[in-house]
């Protein structure tokens, strides 16, 4: 894998991981306020806490393929510039 490939997947990973914590940190402070909230609030809780777990499996698994797709990519890319290179020669 390249150096720039490495980059651009550490920095994807270190976004993706900022986001997960961003989320983790906007629901439990939801979670404090729906302590004191009304039913309704507590109601529209409950169909939406699901999504986030959701949310938050999915940004992980994208972190896991973005490091498999990158290398797939970066792979393909060096293949097809060495066999450019070969036929040039």
């Amino acid at each position: 894998m390249s150096e720039t490939s490495k980059e651009t997947t550490k920095d994807l990973k270190t976004e993706l991981q900022k986001s997960l914590g961003l989320l983790k940190n906007l629901r439990e402070k939801a979670r404090a306020t729906l302590q004191e909230a009304g039913k309704d609030a507590k109601d529209r809780w409950s169909k939406v806490e699901p999504h986030l777990a959701e949310a938050e499996r999915a940004a992980r698994e994208a972190t896991r393929e973005a490091t498999a797709a990158s290398r797939t990519a970066v792979s393909g890319a060096v293949a097809t510039l060495k066999s450019l290179r070969d036929a040039i020669r």
